[in-house]
C-alpha cells in the first residue's frame, strides 16, 4: 500500500483473516466534562469547553517540545 515504506501488501488469504476497523476522533470536551463531574466540579460543562479551547490554542500556537 501507499505510504508504508516499501512493505509488500498482504496476500488475500491472509487479509481475509482480519476485520476492517473504523476510527473516530475522540470528543475531548465530553471526556473533560465527565472527568470533572466525576471529581465533583459543579460547572463542569462550561469548564470543559474552556479547558479544551486552551489546549487547542496551545497546540496551535506553541512549538513542539523535544
Amino acid at each position: 500500500g501507499k505510504g508504508y515504506g516499501g512493505r509488500s501488501k498482504l496476500p488475500d488469504n491472509l487479509k481475509a483473516l482480519f476485520r476492517a476497523v473504523a476510527m473516530a476522533k475522540p470528543d475531548n470536551e465530553l471526556i473533560a466534562e465527565v472527568m470533572m463531574y466525576s471529581e465533583g466540579f459543579k460547572q463542569a460543562k462550561a469548564l470543559a469547553a474552556k479547558l479544551v479551547a486552551v489546549f487547542q490554542l496551545s497546540q496551535q500556537l506553541l512549538s513542539p517540545q523535544q
